[in-house]
């Protein structure tokens, strides 16, 4: 087996199967461990519940941890200030620059594609500066420079798979609108909107800009996604001078006596939290997170590579490890195949 993923987390894993028959990916299935977040966190005081949440995830742990945040406050009708909001929203866009940047500068360069040299170790420089700048004053300090520096940025240019199959992409919605569909330990698992699967993250954000609706009409995913990560990237870093434009990365509404649910975008996609409240402890939690989407068992992932020649073992294993890290699992993850 091949790992898609050198950081594992806690929280479950990916064995991605690939039926191969000798001419192309006759299909392929989508095998999970996911553990519950609501038999993780019954019975926990609310006043804890951002602390333990960040705890239990390898990957995008500020944006899990805002979301508990919200969440909980939401359902304890203590709604955050302005300077809150801004604050958390910041935390989460400096999250997300950082794991853009991680997919291209660390990711992608370990499968072969172009690398950016010395970028790595600069990359490492940024990332600490971007983890100080924790108010919108170092914020908006930082943003120039940073921009400079991301222009000269080489993005990979890996083979492409022209899949002629793709689910459709998630539309964005409101904390209230999501609370109108029924979440639960199933739809958690395997979420799909009004019964069918969907694809999250950049490439669902940024379909509308001309040059990512252009490699989407060509059939081109795997480069379309990038360079929505390179759009969402630029646009983020932009908007650390004004923090107030990133609102609308995070946000919870109150759905009944002691619930509520928030949504925070992140890198990887739109993340969910749910929670029932039992006084101030948890009576109820629900996680829907961006891989259970575009790792669905007839998502992103099974529909592009089913049917996608294949001349030998070597390179379908290639072809399914580059359309995993394109829709970059934030679990462990493994590619293997199996004969038809």
């Amino acid at each position: 087996m091949t790992s898609c993923k050198s950081e594992a987390v806690e929280q479950g894993s990916l064995d991605l199967v690939l039926v191969w028959d000798g001419q192309q990916v006759a299909r392929a299935r989508v095998l999970s461990t996911q553990p519950t977040a609501d038999r993780l966190l019954r019975g926990l005081p609310a006043v804890r519940t951002a602390e333990v949440v960040k705890r239990l995830f390898g990957l995008c742990r500020a944006a899990q941890g805002a979301a508990a945040r919200l969440a909980v406050q939401a359902a304890r009708c203590r709604p955050m200030t302005s300077r809150e909001q801004i604050d958390l929203a910041l935390t989460v866009a400096r999250e997300m620059i950082v794991e853009h940047l991680t997919h291209v500068l660390i990711a992608w360069p370990a499968t072969g594609a172009a690398a950016n040299g010395g970028r790595v170790t600069e990359f490492a420089l940024w990332r600490q500066r971007l983890q100080a700048a924790d108010d919108p004053a170092a914020a908006a300090e930082i943003a120039p420079d940073l921009e400079r520096w991301l222009a000269d940025l080489v993005w990979p240019t890996p083979p492409e798979l022209h899949s002629a199959d793709a689910v459709a992409l998630l539309p964005r919605l409101s904390p209230a609108e999501w609370a109108a569909h029924a979440l639960s330990n199933d739809f958690a698992r395997w979420p799909t909107l009004a019964g069918v699967p969907a694809e999250t993250g950049a490439l669902a954000r940024q379909a509308g800009e001309p040059e990512v609706a252009a490699r989407l009409a060509a059939g081109q995913r795997i480069a379309a996604r990038l360079i929505a990560r390179r759009l969402e990237l630029q646009r983020l870093v932009r908007a650390l001078a004004d923090p107030e434009s990133l609102l609308d990365l995070c946000a919870a509404t109150k759905i009944g006596e002691g619930c509520a649910l928030a949504c925070v975008e992140t890198a990887r996609g739109t993340l969910l939290h749910r929670v029932q409240l039992d006084g101030e402890r948890v009576a109820r939690y629900l996680i829907v997170a961006p891989t259970a989407w575009n790792f669905h068992p007839h998502g992103a992932f099974v529909r592009e590579i089913s049917g996608l020649p294949a001349a030998s073992e070597a390179l379908a294993r290639q072809a399914g490890e580059r359309l995993a890290l394109a829709l970059d699992p934030c679990v462990a993850c493994t590619v293997r195949l199996e004969d038809a």
